[in-house]
């Protein structure tokens, strides 16, 4: 038993609290290949998203080409700038889905509408909230 016990202790106890010391001696780091590979893909595909849209100047299209810049534009240099960017697109999207909701809760309140127009309305705000990804914090 006590063996076991040893052989347990030495390889997962002390293997375990020296790995860190020896990758950091190694000068080992993760160059987060997935995250390169993901703003690769995200710069082809806004190149491709706005490519379909060039030469229509409708302003459907403007508003378009917007919302792919603000959701696909590659990371900049400071990664606190995409933060800030982000934040302040998601917390437009937040303001004015709240607005929303609250004039068709006053219009259900005051039935001005009904539930089954309600519940639509709803949904399709449910639907706006997962597309541009500015959900409610609970």
């Amino acid at each position: 038993m006590f063996t076991a016990f040893a052989v347990v202790l030495g390889t997962l106890v002390v293997q375990g609290l020296t790995l860190r010391p020896l990758l950091q001696a190694l000068n080992l780091h993760d160059d987060d290949p997935v995250g390169q590979e993901v703003g690769r893909a995200r710069e082809r595909a806004l190149q491709a998203a706005l490519a379909v849209l060039d030469g229509d100047p409708s302003p459907a299209v403007d508003t378009v080409r917007q919302e792919l810049v603000a959701h696909l534009k590659p990371p900049a240099a400071d990664p606190d700038a995409i933060d800030v960017r982000q934040s302040s697109h998601d917390e437009v999207h937040r303001r004015a889905l709240t607005a929303a909701r609250q004039v068709v809760f006053e219009m259900r309140a005051s039935d001005d509408i009904g539930d089954d127009a309600f519940h639509q309305l709803e949904e399709e705000f449910d639907w706006i909230e997962m597309g541009t990804g500015a959900r409610q914090e609970p």
